[in-house]
């Protein structure tokens, strides 16, 4: 893993607003970063594992491959998880937006965390899907830092907020800057304007650098979150 190497903002946005989908026996699977799949749980269960990971091998650091070189890298892959007896159910990881094409992937049964993170580094992957234990919360695990934006992607950032929260963006420290611009519309509200906040309405479950947060009686949540894989990405260097 490159000390040197990071993501970008938009691009670890892109990978938490995927569609990762299961294909297993008549049913598909529906997988979405930091939300909890009970079906996915209960196939962890049926076939006797309590860890999994989706992955693919295409398109290394999110640069388009070719087809051919791209069915190479997946067949190696699945090469390689054969070898290791992990057994795998194809997968698909798609872009709601259309802006990529779907990439073949797969959902590795019982592999440990280590056997994944050696994987996405092998294959030359930026990130991968984890499922720590059979309750299902499906976690994106980066294997970079978060990048800084371009000047542009920061400009074209600060012009698309509504007005009365562009001051708070534009004087926020970068790194949490940086790591806001990974999240949706909704939870950048939320954090660029607390005197907003309903006490009474469900907080986000994480910070935006994936820090487990909760709030009075959501403290028991954040323990849950915890035990279910989530972490902080990267601390702040």
């Amino acid at each position: 893993m490159s000390a040197s190497r990071t993501i970008s903002p938009s691009l670890i946005k892109a990978y938490r607003h995927a569609h990762y989908f299961v294909h297993y026996k008549e049913e598909v699977l529906l997988l979405k970063v930091g939300f909890v799949n009970h079906a996915l749980g209960n196939l962890l269960k049926a076939q006797g594992h309590s860890t999994a990971a989706f992955i693919t091998a295409h398109n290394p650091y999110s640069q388009i491959a070719s087809l051919e070189q791209n069915t190479r890298a997946h067949e190696r892959l699945l090469n390689e998880l054969s070898q290791d007896d992990i057994p795998v159910i194809e997968g698909l990881g798609t872009d709601p937006a259309d802006h990529w094409e779907p990439e073949a992937s797969v959902l590795a049964l019982g592999i440990s965390l280590v056997k994944a993170q050696q994987l996405a580094d092998k294959f030359g992957q930026n990130a991968f899907i984890w499922i720590a234990n059979t309750h299902g919360l499906v976690n994106l695990k980066l294997r970079y830092r978060i990048g800084e934006p371009s000047e542009q992607e920061l400009t074209h950032w600060l012009e698309h907020l509504p007005t009365h929260l562009q001051e708070a963006a534009s004087t926020m420290d970068p790194y949490e800057r940086n790591w806001l611009m990974t999240t949706n519309d909704a939870e950048q509200h939320h954090w660029l304007a607390p005197k907003d906040w309903d006490w009474n309405t469900p907080w986000p479950n994480t910070r935006p650098d994936g820090c487990p947060i909760a709030l009075g009686t959501e403290l028991d949540r954040m323990f849950k979150l915890t035990s279910n894989g989530l972490e902080t990405f990267f601390e702040k260097s």
